[in-house]
């Protein structure tokens, strides 16, 4: 059945706002699976979400669907396959470059384990942080960068560094066969096709939540 899937997603174009609801579909079912449900109807689902049902059946069907008309979705089941389509049945080895607080912040995160994101290494050109211990990783110098990469078959690489750098940076790190970048540095990279970039801008967040805030403000009077 997956394997029909991955062909669906293969021939499908399917859309950047589809696939960033999979995530939380996928966080949602995970805690419905710790709590011992066993099946659940597009419109509980959607009541716990504050998605629409419609908006939830549009999505799944783009991956060829997963329920059964008057039955529902299995929850354990519809977990696994959206984490398989998510990637999360296989192991990804990661680096965080840059060893600044947010940098250790990440490192410290357990979390990334449990859904196949094993932290490998930590790098930083300070050499006031080379040689500090992150959750049992050494951070390393930047010199060590290439070589490192290649012996542990690193995919992703989270970048914690000033935008300043980020750019040189990426470039190395695209050349040295990273297909991933979790990027945090303030800054849009542009890499070659077949690299993937997530860029994170904290503070685009914090504004729009600002937004939203101010914007209840007004209609509350």
């Amino acid at each position: 059945m997956f394997q029909e899937r991955k062909r669906i997603v293969e021939e499908k174009d399917i859309s950047q706002a589809v696939i960033g609801r999979l995530p939380r579909y996928f966080r949602y079912l995970g805690e419905l699976k710790d709590e011992g449900v066993e099946r659940i109807s597009s419109q509980d689902l959607s009541e716990l979400m504050k998605v629409t049902a419609s908006q939830i059946r549009q999505d799944f069907n783009n991956f060829g669907g997963f329920g059964q008309q008057g039955y529902g979705y299995n929850v354990e089941y519809l977990y696994n396959e959206i984490g398989k389509i998510l990637g999360l049945d296989q192991q990804h080895n990661f680096i965080i470059v840059g060893a600044g607080n947010l940098g250790r912040a990440l490192g410290n995160y357990m979390n990334f384990e449990r859904r196949g994101f094993i932290f490998k290494g930590m790098f930083d050109q300070n050499p006031e942080l080379v040689g500090r211990d992150v959750r049992g990783v050494r951070v390393l110098p930047m010199e060590s960068l290439e070589h490192f990469i290649r012996e542990h078959e690193i995919e992703i690489a989270v970048l914690t560094i000033p935008k300043t750098s980020a750019e040189d940076v990426a470039e190395q790190l695209v050349k040295y066969g990273i297909k991933g970048i979790w990027n945090f540095a303030h800054v849009d990279l542009n890499v070659p096709e077949g690299v993937q970039v997530e860029n994170v801008h904290l503070s685009d967040s914090l504004m729009k939540l600002s937004y939203n805030i101010n914007r209840y403000r007004i209609e509350q009077g």
